[in-house]
């Protein structure tokens, strides 16, 4: 398991203990009392705002927790490939210019006719990547292949009664 991979799983194991704890919690402190109890307000009060206070903790506690593995915002380094690639049924055209391992790759993806899904695999058959791909719209997404080689490009997105042979291979040199 990689580095992230473990934070990412630590990380969701405390949020459900927490969870947990915080169910427990309510439903502790929404059992009823006796009915002829008198109702202490100032109390009530107390209560709402110390369980205001912990939801906006939490929430904020996630958001600091996740937001870090947000790919949004991104922009490609100063060195980046740039590569463009259009979709149309039932293939992809790249461009035929090296892709050098090592450096940042900005794909610069369009469709000319219907949505396509734009999936990358490694030499070994695992999925690195996949990016939507809609007509009329540019998709962006940067990757660095981190070992030269040959890539798969595949369409994920049903697209027509050609889909399954749109595939392509895209290579990688040192």
């Amino acid at each position: 398991m990689g580095r992230v991979a473990e934070i990412i799983a630590i990380s969701f194991t405390t949020v459900c203990a927490v969870a947990i704890v915080f169910m427990i919690v309510v439903v502790r402190s929404t059992r009823g009392g006796r009915d002829d109890a008198a109702v202490d307000e100032e109390r009530l009060r107390r209560t709402e705002k110390t369980w205001f206070v912990a939801v906006v903790v939490m929430l904020a506690a996630f958001v600091f927790a996740t937001i870090f593995f947000t790919p949004y915002g991104r922009t490609a380094a100063a060195n980046a490939q740039v590569l463009d690639v259009q979709a149309q049924q039932f293939a992809w055209i790249l461009p035929p210019k090296p892709v050098v391992a090592g450096r940042q790759v900005e794909f610069v993806l369009t469709s000319k006719d219907v949505v396509h899904a734009f999936a990358v695999y490694s030499p070994s058959g695992t999925l690195l990547f996949q990016a939507q791909v809609t007509p009329g719209a540019t998709t962006d997404y940067e990757y660095t292949f981190s070992k030269p080689g040959v890539y798969r490009v595949v369409c994920l997105e049903y697209c027509g009664s050609g889909h399954t042979q749109m595939f392509t291979t895209l290579t990688v040199r040192a």
